[in-house]
């Protein structure tokens, strides 16, 4: 065969689709991925023909992902193809591009538009990890915009120190017979009661996890989610429209964050900012490597940020009430405002937590001050 002759194109192709369909799912699967694996078939996807899909798998063995393809298949058994590799040969196609499989022993050919390529398949489909058993598990049905909302709320509070493992999560769990969210670091928490009934036990669903699910949900889905729970082992399965994440939840008691949040009525002060008056103040975390301190003068009615590092001084009038001055880390005030716009801060000291307030009733804000 001379470098001009084409491929001759095989008989029969086992597996057909369209990029845009494969492309989405193998996407949303490779999520999950860790990008470096000491263990190969970690770093790969599992592709399992049926009658009318796709199932792809991946898992990190944290946390189990399937999801389905759209395809029409005649034959074949499951195989396990780097996830990488997949996606960049899916990449630059056009989404309306079919796409057919096929396989002749470890060797897959996958014809992709014009292109032809073919992928040694390096590990087995036999090596790939079984998934935890669901058995025993109870169940609940939510609909899809309210978890998306309720992780939306919640998911910027969750901590990325490892010392303390168990707040590396989202804290799923009943209020008074509710499903309630709740993520803090120790420094911000933030409370959000749903009104989906929550007979499942308490669980701490992981942050490596929580990019995952959101990254699987349509904000405006009206779609129910089947969710499971267990505590032996400690399991969460979350199954939505052609997909099904299963992750295994933190083994940790979540510390009793109610003896955090403030009493509303005991606040002495407040102050009002929103994302416009936070944009006038220069970002100082982009010009050096700590965040200063953001305060509210409560008596004088004003915002200032004062950095030493930057020697700058910068002042702006807000509306607030009250007889003393309270400072925040900058970043984390710029964070909540990205979410929400207009923040109202009520506080009964200057070093005791205070609340945030936000357009959202369902909301708790919990904000721990900084030495000003």
């Amino acid at each position: 065969m001379t470098l001009m002759e084409p491929i001759k194109p095989a008989a029969t192709a086992g597996i057909n689709c369209t990029v845009a369909d494969l492309r989405r799912a193998v996407n949303a699967a490779a999520f999950v991925v860790e990008r470096r694996n000491t263990v190969p078939v970690l770093g790969c996807l599992r592709i399992e023909p049926l009658n009318d899909k796709l199932r792809i798998e991946s898992t990190n063995l944290d946390s189990w992902l399937m999801v389905d393809c759209p395809a029409t298949c005649t034959e074949g058994e499951p195989f396990v193809i780097d996830a990488r590799l997949l996606l960049a040969l899916l990449t630059g196609a056009e989404r309306d591009d079919s796409v057919s499989i096929t396989m002749d022993g470890n060797v897959a050919t996958l014809r992709i538009g014009p292109a032809v390529a073919r992928v040694q398949l390096l590990c087995p489909a036999s090596d790939w990890p079984t998934a935890p058993s669901t058995k025993g598990m109870s169940w609940v049905s939510i609909p899809e915009a309210a978890l998306a909302k309720m992780i939306g709320r919640v998911r910027w509070a969750i901590s990325t120190e490892e010392t303390r493992y168990y707040l590396n999560g989202i804290y799923m769990h009943g209020r008074e017979g509710r499903l309630a969210a709740t993520a803090t670091d120790g420094h911000r928490l933030a409370l959000y009661q749903t009104d989906a009934e929550w007979p499942l036990p308490d669980l701490i669903f992981p942050r490596y996890s929580v990019a995952a699910l959101r990254n699987l949900m349509a904000d405006g889905g009206n779609q129910p989610l089947r969710i499971g729970g267990s505590t032996s082992p400690l399991l969460m399965q979350i199954s939505g429209d052609g997909w099904t994440l299963t992750v295994k939840c933190i083994d940790g008691a979540y510390p009793d964050y109610t003896r955090v949040i403030p009493n509303r009525s005991t606040m002495r002060g407040y102050a009002v900012i929103n994302r416009a008056l936070l944009r006038r103040f220069p970002n100082t975390r982009r010009m050096h490597l700590l965040r200063d301190a953001l305060k509210f003068d409560l008596g004088k009615r004003v915002a200032s940020l004062n950095s030493v590092g930057l020697g700058i001084d910068v002042e702006i009038p807000i509306e607030a009430d009250g007889d003393f001055a309270i400072g925040f880390n900058e970043g984390y005030v710029r964070e909540i405002a990205q979410i929400f716009d207009t923040l109202r801060i009520e506080a009964s000291t200057a070093s005791d937590a205070a609340l945030i307030l936000t357009e959202d009733p369902d909301l708790t804000v919990v904000l721990m001050p900084m030495r000003t």
